[in-house]
């Protein structure tokens, strides 16, 4: 607005001086026009003033400086990712031995599994039966009757081949008794002597166990146990007792109703065949039934 207030007031002047009126209007005119320019040029806001262009001096030095950085950057050794191969090899663990599983129970005829030998006794096959001035053997029942008619001991040997390292046993169901009285197993007794020789397991009627070694060759017997106590043994008349032995090597362990009892080392018979025998002290006609006989080879024994 006060621009336009100044035009006016030139335009007064001018027509009040009456003097060259055109010219002065005219020169007025220039006089404002040279001032508004001047004054639009110092309003207008300034402009950024762009960079000059790059010569081709400065081109080329850019890209050559760019291709060394590309070859700068292709000598750079890649980052490798490691692999399965390279990573450290973890050892194997060393796989534990599996430990042998410990039996339940320490009865060699549950541990050792089935027996390489029965006799049940079901009919006459393995036992010389019949009558001689020791004992009377025979099948009744399908058990093995045997009756001892002297104090002298009498025995019967099964019919089997001889055995070295095994478990032998057998079920004894002894009658009336008393004392004394005694009945078991023989074995390592030898054929070619007519089995007069041997080892004698045997219990009491009064619940002891003995082992004697015999050689009825040189008229010897001799106590490798003497009669001893054991809590194992159901004592007393019309009693069953199951007997067991077993051989390995010079070791003789001795077993009742699966239990061991005792373990001699004695290498005198070291095989030879086994069976049963009886020696009465006391009671007349001292009588026993024999069953279920069985043999294990080469047995292993529970730590």
């Amino acid at each position: 607005m006060k621009k336009i207030f100044g035009l006016i007031n030139i335009v007064i002047v001018v027509l009040l001086a009456g003097c060259g009126l055109v010219e002065r209007f005219q020169l007025a005119e220039q006089q404002y026009l040279e001032t508004r320019v001047e004054e639009l040029m110092e309003e207008m806001p300034e402009e950024e003033t762009p960079e000059p262009a790059p010569t081709q001096e400065e081109k080329e030095a850019e890209t050559e400086e760019a291709v060394e950085t590309e070859e700068a950057s292709n000598t750079e050794e890649p980052e490798v990712t490691p692999t399965e191969e390279d990573e450290e090899e973890t050892p194997e663990p060393t796989e534990e031995p599996t430990p042998k599983p410990t039996p339940d129970s320490d009865d060699p005829a549950e541990y050792l599994g089935d027996p390489d030998w029965v006799d049940e006794m079901d009919a006459p096959g393995y036992w010389y039966t019949g009558t001689d001035e020791y004992l009377a053997v025979s099948y009744e029942n399908n058990e093995l009757k045997f009756v001892a008619l002297s104090e002298t001991p009498g025995w019967r040997i099964a019919g089997t081949d001889p055995l070295d390292d095994a478990y032998i046993e057998a079920e004894f169901e002894n009658k009336t008794c008393t004392g004394t009285d005694r009945w078991g197993l023989i074995f390592n007794s030898q054929k070619q002597f007519d089995y007069n020789q041997g080892y004698f397991f045997s219990i009491t009627c009064d619940g002891r166990y003995a082992l004697r070694l015999w050689d009825g060759e040189e008229g010897e017997s001799n106590w490798l146990q003497y009669y001893a106590d054991s809590p194992e043994i159901n004592e007393g008349s019309d009693k069953s007792n199951r007997l067991g032995v077993m051989m390995r090597g010079d070791r003789l362990l001795l077993y009742v109703n699966g239990v061991k009892v005792d373990e001699v080392s004695d290498s005198t018979f070291k095989s030879g065949g086994f069976g049963v025998f009886l020696n009465r002290d006391k009671t007349e006609n001292l009588t026993v039934i024999v069953d279920n006989a069985k043999y294990w080879l080469d047995p292993e024994e529970v730590d």
